[in-house]
C-alpha cells in the first residue's frame, strides 16, 4: 500500500478523535462543538505541536486528498442543511431577510476595507484596492454551515428566529462570494472563467422550476437507499456544477437540499449525517495547518483587536438595526444579530482563497482565523443572555412538533414569540 494512503486513513482516524474529544471538551463550556473542531484544526498546525511534527503527521502529499475528502463533508453537510431549511420562511419574511442581509454584509465589508487600508496596510501583498477588498469580504462573511450547526445543537434549527437567520446567512454569502468573485477577476485577469457566474440564473430556473418536480416524482416511488444515493449524488453534482462556476461548492450542495423532497426529509437526512461528521472535521485540519501565530507581535495583537471589534460591532450592529427597521422586537433582532456574526467554515474558506491567490500573507491569514475563532465562540453566550438556548428535554418534544408543523401566515410569524417553533 502506497505510504500516504496509509498516512491519510491515519489522518482521518486522528482527526476524528481530536475533533470528537475537543468537541465533546466545547460542549462542556457551552460551546457548540464547531469550536473544538475548529482548535483541533489550529492545534494540528505548526502553531502548537511545531512545524517538524506537524508535517509528519500530515504529510504536505497527503493534503490535497485530505482537502478533497473534507469538501465531500462540507458538501454534505450543506445538503443537510438545505434539507432542514424551511422554504416558506422566504415567503413570510419578504421585507426582513433582503434588508437584514443586505445590512449584515454592506457594512462589514465597507468597514473591513476602511481597516484594511489603515491599521493593516503593513499586510498588503500587492494591490492596495485588491487587499482592501478582499479583507472586506473575509469580515463581512456568515459562516453559514456553522451557523446550521449551532441552531441545530440548540435545538432552534426548527424556529421562526433559526429560518430567518438562515435565509440571510444564505444570502449574505452568496453576496460574498459573488464579490469575491469579482475581486479574484481584478486581482488575477485573463482567467477567462468570470462569465461562468452568469449561468447562475439560468441555473437557479432549473432548478426550481424542472428539477425539483423531477425528484418530487422519484420520490413518489423511490426507495429509502434510492433517496440517499439520489440526495448524495445530486448534492456532489450540484456542488460540482457551482464549483465550476465560481460560486464555490457549498451552495450547489445547499440548494439540492433546498429543492428535495421534504416528505422523504427524515429518512435522507439520518442516513448523511454520519458521512458528513466523519469528513467535514478534515477541513477544520487543512485550514488549521496554515495558521502559524509564532510570528505574532506586538503589532500584531493590536491588528487582533481592531479586526475582531470591527467584525463584531460592524456585524452585530448593523443586524439589529436593520432588524428594528423592519419591524422585529428588540430580542429577535438581538438574536438574529449575534448568529450572524457567526464565522468559522465558510471564513476558513475565503481565507484559504486568499492565501492561496497572494491576496494575504500567512500572518494576516492566522489573525483573520483567531477572529473567526473568537466571534464564534461568542455566539453561544450572546443566545445564553437573551435565552435563546434549550435543555435536553425539550428536544424531543421540541423537533416532532416542529416537524409536524406547517409555514404559518406572516401575521401569525409576527406574533409569536422569540424561539417558538415554526
Amino acid at each position: 500500500m502506497h505510504v500516504p494512503t496509509v498516512m491519510i486513513l491515519l489522518d482521518l482516524v486522528l482527526i476524528m478523535a481530536a475533533a470528537h474529544v475537543l468537541g465533546w471538551l466545547s460542549e462542556k463550556f457551552g460551546q457548540p462543538p464547531v469550536i473544538g473542531e475548529i482548535a483541533a484544526g489550529i492545534l494540528a498546525g505548526p502553531t502548537v505541536i511545531g512545524p517538524h511534527l506537524s508535517s509528519t503527521l500530515f504529510p504536505q502529499d497527503g493534503r490535497p486528498y485530505l482537502n478533497l475528502l473534507a469538501n465531500i463533508g462540507v458538501a454534505v453537510f450543506m445538503f443537510v442543511a438545505g434539507l432542514e431549511l424551511d422554504r416558506g420562511i422566504f415567503a413570510g419574511n419578504r421585507r426582513a431577510i433582503p434588508a437584514v442581509s443586505l445590512a449584515a454584509y454592506a457594512v462589514p465589508f465597507l468597514l473591513g476595507s476602511g481597516v484594511a487600508v489603515t491599521v493593516l496596510l503593513r499586510h498588503e501583498t500587492g494591490n492596495r484596492v485588491h487587499f482592501a477588498l478582499f479583507v472586506g469580504c473575509a469580515l463581512a462573511v456568515t459562516a453559514f454551515p456553522v451557523l446550521a450547526r449551532i441552531l441545530h445543537d440548540r435545538n432552534l434549527v426548527r424556529t421562526e428566529i433559526g429560518q430567518l437567520s438562515l435565509a440571510c446567512a444564505a444570502l449574505v454569502d452568496i453576496m460574498a462570494w459573488t464579490v469575491l468573485a469579482v475581486v479574484l477577476a481584478l486581482a488575477h485577469p485573463g482567467g477567462g472563467s468570470q462569465w461562468r457566474l452568469a449561468l447562475l440564473i439560468p441555473l437557479v430556473v432549473f432548478l426550481w422550476w424542472f428539477l425539483r418536480p423531477v425528484l418530487g416524482r422519484i420520490s413518489a416511488i423511490g426507495t429509502q437507499q434510492t433517496m440517499i444515493v439520489v440526495g448524495v449524488g445530486g448534492a456532489l453534482g450540484l456542488a460540482a456544477v457551482t464549483e465550476w462556476i465560481g460560486l464555490h461548492l457549498i451552495f450547489g450542495a445547499f440548494a439540492f437540499g433546498v429543492i428535495f423532497p421534504r416528505e422523504r426529509r427524515q429518512v435522507v437526512e439520518s442516513g448523511v449525517r454520519v458521512l458528513s461528521a466523519v469528513l467535514l472535521p478534515g477541513f477544520f485540519v487543512v485550514a488549521g495547518l496554515a495558521v502559524d501565530l509564532g510570528s505574532v507581535d506586538s503589532t500584531a495583537i493590536g491588528e487582533l483587536v481592531a479586526i475582531i471589534v470591527v467584525a463584531v460591532v460592524g456585524k452585530v450592529c448593523s443586524v439589529y438595526a436593520a432588524g428594528r427597521m423592519t419591524g422585529m422586537d428588540s430580542r429577535p433582532a438581538a438574536a438574529v444579530a449575534a448568529l450572524l456574526n457567526t464565522r468559522g467554515l465558510t471564513e476558513l474558506v475565503i481565507l484559504n482563497v486568499g492565501l492561496t491567490t497572494g491576496l494575504i500573507g500567512t500572518q494576516l491569514y492566522s489573525l483573520l482565523v483567531v477572529m473567526a475563532l473568537v466571534t464564534t465562540a461568542s455566539t453561544a453566550p450572546m443566545l445564553r443572555l437573551l435565552g435563546m438556548s434549550r435543555g435536553p428535554a425539550e428536544t424531543a418534544s421540541t423537533t416532532d412538533s416542529a416537524a409536524a408543523a406547517e409555514p404559518a401566515a406572516d401575521e401569525e410569524h409576527s406574533a409569536r414569540p422569540p424561539g417558538q417553533p415554526v
